[in-house]
This record gives structure tokens, C-alpha cells and sequence, in this order.
């Protein structure tokens, strides 16, 4: 089960992919755009500028998305206690218990059938 804080990550990481993808669709219709006006005049200046601004203005996106990560992260770890690494062992270690006593269940069960086709057979012998 995920905990909020894993639900708030993976929403970070989608708006940071969202953002990267307008990025790179920008860039191309830019590319294109300034490819075309190019033909028809010289517009080296325009396109620095414009260049400028869009780098600033993703990096601000990326910005305020790490800004509400990690603000949603405070928020969070005030209701959502994080799982110490004691409560972690403890939680192998219950499950490591389990899965021996699984094991040694199932050998026992083993261990009674062997002893009992062992023992039917020595009846067998003996008859």
C-alpha cells in the first residue's frame, strides 16, 4: 500500500514529465516557426530572445514544482509518520518468522509423511 508522501512523489514526477514534454513541443514549433520567418527576414536577435525567455520560463516551472514538492513534502510528514528503520527490521524480521515457521511447518509435514510411507512399508516387509 502507498503512503501519501509516495503518492505526492510520483505527482511531482509526472508534473516534472509534463513539463519537460511542453518543453521539447515548444522547442520544436519554435524551431519551425523561426525556421519559416528566417526565409523572410533576419531575425537572429528575436530568436535569442525568445530562446532566453523560454529556458527562464521552464526553469521557473521546474522551480515551483520542486518548490510545492517539497512544501507538500513538509505537510505530509507532520500527519504521515515515516517508517523507522527500527520499524522496518521489525518488519522483516516478522517476516522472515512467518516464512520459517511456513518451512518448518511444511517439513514436519514432510518429516510425518516420510516416517509413516517408511513405516507402512516396514509392515509390508514384516506381513
Amino acid at each position: 500500500m502507498g503512503t501519501i508522501k509516495s503518492y505526492q512523489e510520483q505527482v511531482q514526477e509526472i508534473v516534472a514529465k509534463a513539463i519537460a514534454a511542453v518543453e521539447e513541443q515548444h522547442k520544436a514549433i519554435a524551431a519551425a516557426s523561426f525556421e519559416y520567418i528566417e526565409k523572410l527576414y533576419k531575425l537572429d536577435t528575436v530568436k535569442a530572445k525568445h530562446d532566453e525567455v523560454a529556458e527562464l520560463a521552464y526553469s521557473k516551472a521546474r522551480e515551483v514544482n520542486k518548490l510545492v514538492g517539497d512544501y507538500t513534502g513538509e505537510i505530509i510528514a507532520k500527519f504521515e509518520k515515516e517508517e523507522s528503520t527500527v520499524d522496518q527490521a521489525k518488519a522483516a524480521v516478522k517476516k522472515t518468522t512467518a516464512t520459517a515457521k511456513k518451512k518448518a511447518t511444511e517439513a514436519k509435514a514432510s518429516a510425518t509423511k516420510a516416517v509413516n510411507t517408511a513405516a507402512s512399508k516396514v509392515e509390508e516387509a514384516t506381513a
